[in-house]
């Protein structure tokens, strides 16, 4: 009985997932690929009609995309290394959307919302690291019988600058540190220190002084009044003298974008009006971060802070507040960058090797390293190594869900890789990881359709589009237009939908920015009729286009009536930034007859639709649809 209910159950399961919504003669599509499609195309729209309209464009598509398989094009080249481009584009942008890397961006997202205050002892590893290891442990030992942090940091550490402040970092975020040191600082609760940790230059001990709330970042501009190194009293003075004046002259009103452009030392911003990249308060030093997150508002500007390099004036441009937000568009895509460029991506795709290796069913078998490594010398080293992929087909290192990898496998590899070593140099140990890497992880790919759903439908629907287009461009768009006669007679039945509405004979002109579409009409002001020969002035950046156009399609005009002789303002295109005007010839009131060749465009398009109407009524007599109306209506929400 039990077996029994868990079997019914088992098929409930699979009936309810796997619902079919439509059927097209033979063939099937379910509830779950319709939705995916429709949510995907509707923003959020769930009413009845919209369902049932995006049905009927479904059923649409799946008849003529059908109707390209019967054809063949499947098969054709073009489709096949489309898809397959495709296919491996997609394949890698799963890999780096795999769960691991998500997991260390949403961590940097996470990490990001707050800052660290730190201090550390830090022992340079030196000519003998025994020697240093033996210093940080003296220090941890100091530190566990309660001594003063500061205290051991100023006698252990050897480095000078760090002794000198007693260990104190400052705060620090995401980012500000090595990974592996960054995740010892950021497990620690506040007031507590960590065990001795090996870093690239040293051992250190981290303590954690307090956490806040990350102050966000700041848009800033800043007039630096240099100090170079080794400067002597008198000119720290006069630098300073200089510094106050400016300070002076800003708070007074002048532009700071002036004051910076004259005065200050900083090649990077001086040009651009002082106006440094957005930072945090952990990108700069101390001293300067803490005198541009005290002003208190936009426009504030601070006294002159003095740093290593000069006299630092700050003006506050914008404050913004740290993301709450993990799925924010724009904070999401600033961590996965910053996440791919750090070295804590490598972490992650590495847990993504061993997460591909047990999806993959990755088993070591057993083989005698030393022959290994000999008979790949001889194999690579021989004329005839052909003759030793052929012997060694059938002896096995590892083996993948339904598929063993041989020696012989191996052997291919390393004379791939021969080339990019020296003879003699390769180290096999290395070599043989980078190959079961290499054929996990292809392996791994070609199988994602099977172990990814999401990747399973995107593939899909790339595929299916692309069927999509050759078979409309084989049957309707390039059909169409060279039909003259058809054409003609399609217009000759319908004339009464080709007359022009209130219109103006004008010429159009369309250019790539504001500043190019101003000096077009400028120079069509002069003399209208020259227009020809003003666009070849311009080299692509202006185009025009003469004829008879009706209201709607002219540039936006901002109220006025149209006269003959008039040029239109200049309208900008929010999006793109490029901006258009027109001049107007001739002014047409009536309702009139448009002639074959003006219409020709209309007709063309109309025609096409008639054409895709007949079509898709053949197909649905050759694949009759069937509607599962109860699931279609389980969508619906009431």
């Amino acid at each position: 009985m039990r077996k029994i209910f868990s079997l019914s159950l088992l098929l409930l399961c699979i009936s309810s997932n796997a619902q079919t919504i439509f059927s097209y003669g033979t063939n099937t599509v379910d509830k779950k690929e319709f939705w995916r499609a429709f949510s995907k195309n509707n923003n959020g729209a769930t009413d009845e009609k919209s369902i049932r309209d995006y049905l009927d464009l479904f059923i649409r598509f799946k008849l003529k995309v059908q109707a390209a398989k019967e054809a063949k094009l499947d098969t054709l080249p073009n489709i096949k290394n489309d898809i397959a481009g495709f296919r491996a584009q997609m394949s890698d942008q799963f890999m780096q959307n795999n769960s691991a890397v998500k997991e260390v961006i949403a961590e940097a997202q996470d990490r990001s919302k707050s800052e660290l205050e730190v201090a550390h002892i830090f022992v340079v590893y030196g000519f003998d690291s025994s020697a240093a290891k033996k210093q940080i442990d003296k220090a941890y030992q100091q530190l566990q019988t309660g001594a003063d942090f500061g205290k051991t940091a100023e006698a252990f550490s050897t480095n000078e600058y760090v002794k000198s402040t007693k260990g104190y970092i400052g705060y620090i975020s995401v980012f500000s540190l090595p990974y592996d040191i960054e995740n010892t600082v950021y497990n620690l609760a506040v007031g507590s220190y960590s065990k001795p940790v090996a870093g690239a230059t040293g051992y250190h001990i981290l303590k954690l002084i307090s956490k806040r709330k990350s102050l966000g970042t700041m848009k800033a501009a800043q007039v630096l009044i240099a100090v170079p190194a080794n400067s002597s009293a008198e000119d720290i003075n006069e630098a300073k003298e200089k510094a106050q004046l400016v300070y002076k002259e800003a708070k007074a009103g002048e532009k700071f974008e002036t004051l910076a452009f004259k005065y200050s030392n900083d090649k990077l911003s001086y040009a651009s009006g002082g106006v440094m990249p957005d930072f945090g308060f952990t990108k700069y030093a101390p001293a300067f971060s803490t005198a541009a997150f005290n002003l208190k508002n936009d426009g504030d500007i601070s006294e002159p802070v003095l740093l290593s390099d000069g006299f630092h004036i700050i003006k506050r441009i914008a404050l913004k507040p740290a993301p709450e937000n993990n799925n924010d568009a724009a904070f999401l895509q600033e961590m996965t960058e910053k996440v791919n460029a750090d070295s804590r991506v490598n972490v992650a795709l590495a847990r993504v090797k061993e997460q591909m290796k047990t999806a993959s069913g990755f088993k070591q078998l057993p083989y005698n390293e030393k022959e290994l490594w000999t008979l790949t010398d001889t194999t690579l080293n021989a004329k005839n190594y052909v003759t030793f992929f052929k012997a060694n087909q059938s002896k096995p290192l590892f083996s993948l869900k339904g598929k063993t990898i041989s020696v012989a496998d191996w052997l291919k590899y390393a004379k791939t890789q021969q080339p990019y070593h020296t003879s003699g140099s390769i180290n096999y140990n290395k070599l043989m990881n980078q190959f079961v890497e290499t054929t996990v992880e292809q392996y791994y790919k070609d199988r994602l359709e099977a172990n990814n759903e999401d990747f399973r439908y995107q593939l899909k629907e790339f595929s299916e589009g692309s069927l999509l287009f050759e078979i409309m461009e084989r049957r309707i768009w390039s059909v169409a237009p060279t039909d003259t006669a058809a054409l003609l007679t399609y217009y000759n039945k319908n004339k009464g939908k080709y007359k022009w509405q209130p219109s103006a004979g004008a010429v159009i002109f369309n250019c790539s920015d504001t500043a190019i579409a101003n000096k077009a009409l400028l120079m069509m002001k002069a003399d209208p009729t020259k227009w020809k020969e003003y666009m070849n002035d311009f080299n692509g950046t202006a185009l025009a286009d003469s004829g008879r156009f009706e209201m709607n399609q002219l540039p936006a005009v901002n109220g006025g009536e149209l006269k003959p002789g008039m040029f239109t303002q200049v309208v900008t295109n929010p999006n793109d930034g490029s901006a258009s005007f027109c001049y107007i010839i001739k002014l047409f009131n009536t309702e009139d007859q448009r002639t074959f060749e003006e219409a020709k465009g209309l007709v063309i398009n109309d025609y096409q639709l008639l054409m895709e109407e007949q079509w898709i009524a053949q197909l649905k007599k050759k694949y009759p649809v069937k509607v599962n109306e109860p699931v279609l209506k389980s969508l619906i929400k009431k």
